[in-house]
């Protein structure tokens, strides 16, 4: 649903739209993160390692099969742990939010969300990035800290500003 807004004093008017989250956009985020962060890096690092596990069996390095199998499982572990961990932060957020939805504010100085839980306003220099996928985009703010918006509910205009303003603070757009 997009919302028009009333004009600051003097500039451009600010680009107002709410966005509803469900379970299934929470499942989308977590994997979509998931998939940008480790993605294809993993499935190659666990291709190497599992060729490196089959390589050892073929000699008398029985050690070496013990040391590859761990390190190669403990990776694989950690690996599934980022995604889950990522899903169940999201489906908590999501429990909390009453209703599930969010206001975003787009302005040429800040970008802002309002939800039941509260509001920020974060100058556009503080977006690190801009990941771009066909069901939703994400903002990303941190290492591990990011907010997402689904691309069904994400007006034209709202994502020209976005990747207009992250290019001209020096976020990454991908």
């Amino acid at each position: 649903m997009v919302e028009e807004a009333a004009g600051e004093k003097g500039g451009a008017q600010p680009i107002v739209f709410t966005v509803r989250y469900t379970k299934e956009h929470c499942l989308a985020s977590a994997w979509r993160f998931w998939q940008r962060r480790l993605g294809y890096r993993y499935a190659l690092e666990l291709a190497i390692g599992g060729g490196l596990l089959v390589l050892a069996t073929q000699g008398p390095y029985r050690w070496l099969e013990i040391a590859l199998m761990i390190a190669v499982g403990v990776f694989a572990v950690l690996g599934a742990a980022h995604f889950f961990i990522h899903w169940l932060r999201a489906l908590q957020g999501l429990a909390a939010l009453n209703p599930p939805v969010s206001t975003w504010t787009l302005t040429e100085d800040f970008i802002g969300q309002k939800s039941s839980l509260g509001e920020s306003a974060l100058a556009w220099p503080s977006l690190l990035g801009v990941w771009r996928f066909d069901n939703l985009w994400i903002l990303v703010w941190g290492k591990d800290v990011y907010s997402t918006i689904p691309t069904a509910q994400l007006p034209r205009d709202a994502r020209e500003m976005i990747e207009r303003r992250a290019r001209e603070t020096g976020a990454v757009v991908k």
